[in-house]
């Protein structure tokens, strides 16, 4: 974690050039912008989710039934029995409800007026939680890792000065990671006084 309270923050004009991917990675906000990782979340993690989603419903439906089911609604001798099986029920339900509902795949928020890197998990309920953030000063630079050999899965990594915490920023096609590879260079790591690598399929400058 890096200490950010001495940054001065600095405002970047918004580049026009941007704007054909801002609907699928990059959202503009008035503090600088957002990148959505594309990045599909793995069958396991989708199918658990549905599993918990179905478990969730259950639980809270068995503790409805431990109440209106008229057969037992009347019994007064086995109300605390069902209250402490309801309070059981009810526990399970919400975490496995809030287990479903749980985002898969982070964001990150470049903040310019802040000087930082968040990363965010935004949650299919709306609500999004913050897993990390760091000074722009923690990072040293950019690459892009085309090992899938496919041009439409590139990711833009942003690496950390501890190789443990680098960021995958986001994956998309050449055009789109190139572009954003640009944007990120200048916004982010703007203190370095030249640019070695095209913005879009970044390759060395000759």
């Amino acid at each position: 974690m890096t200490d950010i309270s001495g940054f001065q923050g600095r405002t970047v004009p918004v580049s026009q050039g941007f704007n054909d991917i801002a609907d699928q990675l990059l959202t503009e906000t008035y503090w600088c912008f957002t990148v959505k990782n594309t990045q599909r979340a793995s069958s396991i993690v989708q199918l658990s989710q549905a599993v918990s989603a179905v478990m969730g419903a259950g639980f809270a439906a068995a503790t409805l039934g431990l109440w209106i089911v008229p057969s037992v609604a009347f019994q007064t001798d086995s109300a605390l029995i069902r209250a402490g099986a309801s309070v059981f029920f009810v526990i399970f339900s919400f975490f496995f409800i809030s287990y479903a509902n749980r985002g898969t795949v982070s964001e990150l928020q470049i903040d310019l007026s802040l000087g930082e890197v968040r990363e965010v998990l935004r949650h299919r309920s709306g609500s999004s939680s913050l897993l990390a953030h760091y000074g722009f000063d923690a990072f040293t630079g950019l690459s892009i890792d085309r090992s899938s050999g496919s041009p439409l899965q590139v990711k833009l990594i942003l690496h950390h000065q501890d190789e443990a915490h680098d960021l995958v920023v986001a994956t998309g096609n050449e055009p789109q990671i190139g572009k954003l590879f640009g944007r990120l260079e200048r916004d982010l790591l703007r203190s370095e006084g030249s640019r070695p690598l095209a913005a879009v399929s970044p390759k060395p400058l000759t």
